[in-house]
C-alpha cells in the first residue's frame, strides 16, 4: 500500500494503524506550510550519523501544485511521520531532474546537526576547567542554536581540564567530550542532540524471520578480531637490544605492563599491541581501552542486515537508532541487537520498507579516551611544580612565626 492511499484511509478512518505518510512543515520567514504526497521518500538515521537525512522526490507537475518547487536551500524545515516528528533541519539541495518521459524534482534534507559536522568550533574560550563533557558540548552546540539533552544523565561526567584544537569542527569537539565520558551522541527529533549511554530504550517487539522481515542477513566473522590485545610503553628499550630470540622476551618483559585482554573466539595466536599514553596513571584508561578493543571487534564481527516490512513496532512507534529490539532466526534462536543504523523508504509503487542493521550493543560503546591535555608533559609538570611550591610555602610560612619571639 502506497503512503498516500495508506493516509486517505487514516483519514476516513477505515483503521487505527498510524500513517506512514512523509510530509515536510517549511518554515519560510514568518510563514510555514507542509507538503505532502512525496512520491518518493528515503529517510537515512544512525547512532553514528550525523546528520540524519532526507530525500523525498516527487514529479515537477505534482511539486508545482503542492507548493514543493518553490522550496529554497536554506528554508528550516520538520520532517513528519504521520503524526510524529521524525527530525527538524534546513533545506540543503533542490535538484530538478528532467528526462524524456518524466520531470522530477527532489528535495534533500538534513538535521540541524550539519552545522555542528561542517562549521568551526567557536569559543570565548579555548581552554576550559572545572566543567563536564555535557556543559562542554551544550556551549560548542550553542553557537549554532542547538541544546545538547542529557539522557538519564548521561555526560555528566567531570572533567578536569579540556582543549579545544583551533581548527576541530564542533562535531570533532563533541565527539572527544562523549569518549571522555563514554556515552554516544545523535540526533533529536526537536532540533537538537542528546548525549545517552548505549541502549537507553528496548522496542515493544522486534524482527522475526517470515513475519516482519523481507531479506535477512547474517554474518560472522573474525575480521579485525585478535586472540590478545597488549597494553605496551614505548621507550628506547626496542633500539638498543638485539633483534634475536633471546633478546625478545626481555623487550616485552620491559615494554609491557601488565594490562591486556583475550578474545576466546580466535582459535590462533593473533597479537595486537596498543601504546599505553603518557599521564594515564594506574593504567586506568589503558585497562578499559584492552577490553574496550575486544567488545567493540567482536560486536562489529556479528552484524545483522535486515529489511522489514514496517516502520513500526507493534505498539506503533517508529524504529529508531539506539533502540534494542530482538532479533529471531530461521531456527527460532532470538538475539536482543541495538539499532545502530535505519533507512525508512518508500515510493509509490513499492510501499514502505526499512532497512535496518544492528550490532550486539558493545559494538557502539565509545572508545575510552585519556584527556590531552592531562597527557601533556607541561601540564603534569607545572602541576607537580605547584604541589610541590604549595607545600614549600606552607613550611616557610611556618618558620618565621616560630622565630619571631627571639
Amino acid at each position: 500500500m502506497s503512503g498516500a492511499l495508506s493516509a486517505v484511509s487514516d483519514f476516513l478512518g477505515w483503521n487505527n494503524t498510524p500513517s506512514d505518510e512523509v510530509s515536510v512543515v517549511v518554515k519560510s520567514g514568518k510563514t510555514a506550510r507542509q507538503i505532502t504526497n512525496w512520491t518518493s521518500a528515503v529517510l537515512r538515521m544512525g547512532i553514528e550519523i550525523m546528520p540524519w537525512t532526507a530525500s523525498l522526490g516527487m514529479t515537477a507537475s505534482r511539486a508545482s501544485a503542492v507548493g514543493a518547487s518553490s522550496l529554497n536551500p536554506g528554508d528550516t524545515c520538520q520532517v513528519y511521520i504521520g503524526s510524529v516528528l521524525v527530525f527538524t533541519g534546513y533545506v540543503i539541495t533542490v535538484v530538478e531532474d528532467i528526462g524524456p518521459e518524466d520531470h522530477m524534482i527532489e528535495v534533500q534534507i538534513a538535521s540541524k546537526s550539519v552545522d555542528l559536522v561542517e562549521c568551526a568550533a567557536e569559543f570565548s574560550t579555548f581552554q576550559m576547567n572545572s566543567t563536564n563533557a555535557l556543559a562542554i558540548a551544550q556551549a560548542v552546540a550553542s553557537r549554532v542554536n542547538i541544546d545538547v539533552v542529557s539522557v538519564n544523565g548521561a555526560g555528566n561526567t567531570d572533567i578536569l581540564a579540556f582543549s579545544v584544537i583551533l581548527t576541530e569542527t564542533a562535531y570533532e569537539v563533541i565527539e572527544r567530550v562523549s569518549r571522555l565520558a563514554a556515552v554516544v551522541f545523535y540526533d533529536r527529533p526537536d532540533g537538537n542532540i542528546c548525549m545517552a549511554n548505549v541502549g537507553t530504550t528496548r522496542a515493544a517487539s522486534g524482527f522475526v524471520l517470515g513475519q516482519n522481515i523481507e531479506h535477512l542477513q547474517t554474518v560472522r566473522s573474525l575480521g579485525g578480531r585478535y586472540s590478545k590485545i597488549t597494553a605496551v610503553c614505548q621507550g628506547t628499550v626496542s633500539l638498543f637490544t638485539d633483534p634475536n630470540e633471546d633478546a625478545l622476551d626481555s623487550q616485552m618483559g620491559v615494554l609491557t605492563v601488565g594490562v591486556d585482554a583475550t578474545d576466546p573466539g580466535v582459535p590462533r595466536t593473533r597479537n595486537m599491541f596498543i601504546p599505553v599514553e603518557n599521564g594515564d596513571q594506574d593504567y586506568a584508561v589503558t585497562r578499559q581501552r584492552v577490553q574496550w578493543e575486544v567488545n567493540r571487534r567482536i560486536g562489529r564481527a556479528y552484524p545483522v542486515s535486515l529489511t522489514c516490512d514496517s516502520w513500526r513496532d507493534q505498539a506503533g512507534q517508529l524504529w529508531l537508532p539506539n533502540t534494542l529490539a530482538p532479533v529471531t532466526a530461521a531456527d527460532g534462536t532470538q538475539q536482543d541487537m541495538l539499532i545502530g543504523e535505519l533507512t525508512l523508504r518508500q515510493t509509490a509503487d513499492d510501499g514502505t520498507h526499512a532497512d535496518v542493521i544492528l550490532m550486539p550493543p558493545a559494538a557502539y560503546s565509545p572508545e575510552p579516551l585519556l584527556n590531552p591535555v592531562l597527557a601533556d608533559a607541561f601540564i603534569q609538570a607545572l602541576t607537580s611544580a605547584q604541589s610541590d611550591v604549595d607545600g614549600s610555602v606552607a613550611e616557610d610560612d611556618q618558620a618565621p612565626e616560630q622565630e619571631a619571639p627571639q
